[in-house]
């Protein structure tokens, strides 16, 4: 069942937020396949799998933010339910559902869709989509894409529909979209580097000063690095003063470091596009240069940090 919230404003009726779009799944009755191997599927077949309960699969991708839930449910015994899910002729419900949340970055369908398409194509499964206008009341196959494009609309409708009152924050989607490409494929594109060069990972931060989200990674010490656009980087400078090492971090914009640094960073090819490379050749003349960038404020002065499931990319 789709989770709901109720609020009460004022004098005014409560008022339904859903908060998760719901899938069912199904299959025909001359398809021998059971509950069972179902679940033995999903054992094996679904990463970031984070739950040790035998009857459920959460989905979390640490690199990402993104994360879902399917349930081997117990079988209905309401009639107003049995009606609901269980009166078809031709299809047998399997009890098993999947549930994405709302109110998140449209990239949560991007990763998550690609990942259900391939359940349902491996075990030749139906789907129950009441949220589908078209035709909610039967299981059915739908093309490649179209369940994701109807959790992006929906998604994107309740957000703006509720953006003052659960009061969002928002990430313009070319920046979000971009932001999860890269972090989708960080460790591989890390893991299969020849050369010794660093690839830091994406941080969101919000600005105390005007409550505007803003993206960032590390770049310590003037080491070997490749870079994503970003709005900041968070420097880390570490020199010899008085015979003690004294250490200090704090942010550079993106685009000053790249135009103090304009001889030194090139393009780097890849399908991750507009990244840019450093390779630390001249350590003594980068170093002193490194550390005359000046630093503005740390991190936690600037603002706090946002996680990847909680900004939105839509606003009224």
């Amino acid at each position: 069942m789709q989770f709901e919230i109720i609020l009460y404003c004022g004098a005014l009726k409560p008022k339904h937020i859903i908060m998760s779009f719901d899938l069912y799944f199904y299959k025909r009755k001359d398809n021998p396949l059971t509950a069972e191997q179902v679940a033995a599927y999903l054992t094996k077949n679904l990463a970031y799998n984070i739950s040790d309960h035998e009857r459920q699969w959460n989905y979390e991708n640490p690199e990402t933010g993104v994360y879902f839930l399917i349930d081997w449910n117990t079988p209905e015994d309401d009639p107003e339910e049995v009606e609901i899910f269980d009166g078809f002729a031709d299809y047998q419900n399997l009890n098993f559902s999947c549930s994405i949340n709302f109110f998140r970055p449209r990239f949560f369908a991007y990763e998550i869709f690609p990942i259900i398409e391939k359940f349902i194509n491996d075990l030749d499964l139906f789907v129950l989509d009441l949220q589908d206008s078209a035709e909610p009341n039967s299981p059915k196959k739908f093309p490649a894409g179209y369940l994701q494009d109807e959790w992006i609309r929906h998604n994107d409708g309740v957000t703006l529909d509720h953006f003052a009152r659960l009061n969002f924050e928002y990430l313009p989607v070319e920046k979000s979209d971009y932001l999860w490409w890269f972090q989708v494929h960080r460790v591989e594109f890390q893991d299969n580097l020849l050369e010794d060069l660093f690839v830091p990972g994406y941080f969101v931060l919000k600005s105390k000063e005007d409550g505007q989200l803003y993206t960032a990674c590390v770049w310590p010490n003037h080491i070997s690095i490749i870079l994503p656009p970003v709005d900041f980087l968070i420097v880390k400078q570490e020199y010899k003063k008085l015979f003690r090492t004294v250490t200090e971090v704090g942010l550079v914009d993106y685009d000053t470091v790249l135009s103090e640094f304009a001889d030194e960073f090139e393009d780097y090819p890849h399908e991750i596009p507009n990244l840019k490379v450093f390779r630390n050749t001249g350590a003594d003349k980068i170093k002193k240069r490194f550390n005359a960038l000046k630093l503005g404020m740390t991190a936690s002065e600037f603002g706090s940090g946002v996680s990847f499931d909680s900004f939105v990319n839509v606003r009224p």
